[in-house]
């Protein structure tokens, strides 16, 4: 009966372990495009979506939103099938920098591939993202596309209740 009372024991304190290495779900709260240096509000039909999954790499996540990944790729990739911009993979990516602000939340900037594929449509373009994070909470993020300091996009994130 010891047995079994330490192996239930192990059993609970294991889990919550295990039940936290899941998939996040962030949504867009509030969204800024910085164009010629100037911030202003903007708006996408539909919600954006920000997935982390803990098993990943630190700094990947999958995008989904079709106009937001439009707009951010100013259209360029010429897929057959449009949907293939419902959703993007920001994959390998690599830490630039790390620093706390004042008010305690860390901005830690990488680069990485964002990456557009269904069936036969491949697209993907070098892609500079600052995730914002306090408490252990993914706050905001900060994207661009590497070579284009055209746009900048900006959002205020919350959970996905």
């Amino acid at each position: 009966m010891k047995k079994y009372y330490i192996l239930l024991l192990l059993l609970f304190s294991v889990a919550p372990n295990y039940a936290q290495q899941g998939t996040e779900t962030l949504i867009v709260d509030k969204a800024w495009l910085n164009e010629s240096e100037e911030w202003s509000d903007y708006s996408y039909s539909g919600k954006i979506v920000f997935s982390v999954n803990s098993k990943n790499e630190e700094g990947s996540l999958r995008i989904g939103n079709y106009d937001f990944l439009y707009d951010f790729c100013e259209g360029k990739a010429k897929f057959s099938n449009k949907a293939t911009y419902s959703t993007a993979d920001f994959s390998h990516p690599r830490k630039l920098a790390a620093q706390s602000d004042k008010q305690g939340v860390l901005n830690s900037t990488y680069e990485g591939t964002l990456i557009f594929q269904s069936d036969n449509d491949y697209y993907s373009v070098i892609a500079i993202v600052t995730l914002l994070e306090k408490g252990g909470n993914l706050i905001g993020l900060k994207m661009h596309i590497k070579d284009s300091s055209t746009k900048e996009y900006a959002f205020s994130l919350k959970p996905n209740s």
